[in-house]
C-alpha cells in the first residue's frame, strides 16, 4: 500500500533531479511513490526518470503547461494516501 506519493514537476531538471529523486527515494519511509511530470524537458529529464532503476519511481510526459498543472497532473495521477510536493 502507498503511503505517500511525492510529486515532482520537472522542466528542463536534470541538473538537480537525481539528486532530488535519490534525496526522496532515500528517506526512511519506504512506502511511497515518486511521480516525475515531466513537463516539455529537451534536457534528458524523461529519459532519466524512465530509466530509474526504483520501480517506486513513475514518469509522466506531458507537452510544457507550466509547474501547477505538472503538479496537477501528477496529483490526479497519485495513489497515495498523503501529497508531498517536491520541486526538482
Amino acid at each position: 500500500m502507498i503511503i505517500v506519493s511525492v510529486i515532482v514537476p520537472a522542466y528542463n531538471a536534470m541538473r538537480f533531479l537525481p539528486q532530488t529523486v535519490e534525496s526522496a527515494l532515500s528517506q526512511t519511509w519506504q512506502d511511497l511513490e515518486l511521480i516525475v511530470v515531466d513537463d516539455g524537458s529537451s534536457d534528458g529529464t524523461a529519459a532519466y526518470a524512465a530509466q530509474h532503476p526504483d520501480a517506486r519511481v513513475k514518469l509522466i510526459k506531458q507537452a510544457n503547461k507550466g509547474s501547477a498543472t505538472a503538479r496537477n497532473v501528477g496529483i490526479a495521477a497519485s495513489r497515495g494516501k498523503y501529497i508531498a510536493l517536491l520541486d526538482a
